[in-house]
């Protein structure tokens, strides 16, 4: 009997987990991360879905989110060598249009959907679903959410520009023959 117990204590030393690490990692696609807002807690990852207990966002797939991130630079260089990206601003119109308390102006030719409206107005994109999309907002917390609605809804090339318009600078949006691609 005593033989029997040691042994099972000496299993249970041996398949304990050690220090710092759990017993069991899950794998990717049971990992759920926070339905990205541009906030730290994108990158925290979750066992399970429900809500994010840092911004309140439904937690998703970490394999769901799928696009790529630019700079304003990035984004610069893209328009000046394929203008035909479609530029995809997230903000409300007020701030679209400049009447908002915040004016930092839309990139020029960009559509404006609100990411409040995103979903709903999914059909007039229906022609760019394997079109470059770039997406942006003004600080760079809707228009991750927008990317990832969009791949959801199966648009293949979606980028986000991170920073958003609040981090635009004259000089970055400069295309070729003097063009400023900023409209204020």
């Amino acid at each position: 009997m005593k033989l029997l117990l040691l042994l099972l204590v000496f299993l249970s030393v041996l398949t304990r987990p050690i220090y710092g690490q759990t017993a069991k990692t899950k794998p990717v696609a049971e990992q759920y991360v926070c339905l990205p807002c541009g906030a730290n807690c994108d990158h925290a990852i979750v066992d399970g879905p429900g809500t994010c207990a840092h911004c309140g966002m439904r937690l998703v797939l970490k394999k769901s989110v799928v696009f790529k991130n630019i700079s304003p630079a990035e984004l610069c260089q893209t328009v000046a060598t394929r203008p035909d990206v479609l530029l995809l601003d997230v903000r409300t119109p007020e701030e679209f249009s400049g009447r908002a308390h915040d004016n930092f102006g839309h990139l020029r030719n960009a559509v404006n959907i609100p990411v409040q409206q995103l979903e709903s107005r999914l059909a007039e994109l229906k022609n760019a679903k394997n079109k470059e999309i770039i997406v942006y907002c003004s600080h760079s917390h809707r228009s991750p959410r927008a990317s990832h609605i969009l791949t959801e809804n199966g648009f293949t090339n979606v980028k986000n520009m991170t920073g958003g318009m609040s981090i635009w600078t004259d000089s970055v949006g400069q295309l070729p023959m003097g063009k400023s691609l900023l409209v204020k």
